[in-house]
């Protein structure tokens, strides 16, 4: 004998938005692929498919200044935490880094064969960890414009790549999975 399951009927929760819209902020000519916040809290930065960074003011959503150096969309931004630098990757195959007290770029990393989607700062290291279309995560030392390590064994893109200072480890996403590397002594 079989018994006929009704499906439950759970109850659609009410919704109420913790926040609400304070400001919409436009000046982009193309859709925005990355955002970073100063560590001051004082101003932001937004890099888009239009090919330039625009850094902004949090306070009244004033923009403070538009940085142009990529010639393809900017896909990550980073902002560091003791330095005046800002990084950005692009499209471009471009790793820059910004002088935020010149606004222009004091150094390039090259070695990316095809676009860089992402990157982040390591919070303890000197490091800067970019990943894009050529299944590398590439670890920079951010005082020379060398590459230091070439994570590899990826199967696609690396699409998302973070770093955390406890039980040091770098974290990548690609496609349906992510790849975690532990960070070895003398590195």
């Amino acid at each position: 004998m079989f018994c006929s399951r009704t499906p439950r009927r759970w109850p659609r929760p009410e919704w109420h938005a913790p926040w609400k819209t304070y400001r919409v902020i436009q000046g982009h000519l193309g859709w925005v692929r990355s955002v970073a916040f100063d560590p001051s809290n004082q101003w932001f930065c937004t890099g888009s498919a239009d090919r330039t960074i625009k850094v902004w003011d949090v306070a009244s959503g004033s923009l403070k200044v538009t940085l142009t150096g990529h010639i393809g969309q900017v896909r990550g931004l980073a902002v560091s935490d003791t330095l005046t630098y800002m990084f950005s990757a692009g499209d471009d195959k471009q790793v820059n880094c910004w002088d935020l007290v010149q606004n222009k770029v004091i150094r390039s990393y090259h070695g990316h064969l095809h676009g860089v989607y992402c990157l982040a700062l390591d919070p303890t290291l000197n490091v800067l960890l970019t990943g894009g279309r050529d299944s590398v995560c590439r670890v920079w030392d951010i005082r020379k414009k060398t590459q230091a390590f070439a994570l590899s064994g990826h199967d696609s893109d690396v699409l998302s790549v973070i770093s955390r200072p406890t039980n040091p480890q770098v974290i990548t996403g690609i496609y349906a999975a992510c790849n975690v590397y532990k960070v070895r002594q003398g590195w």
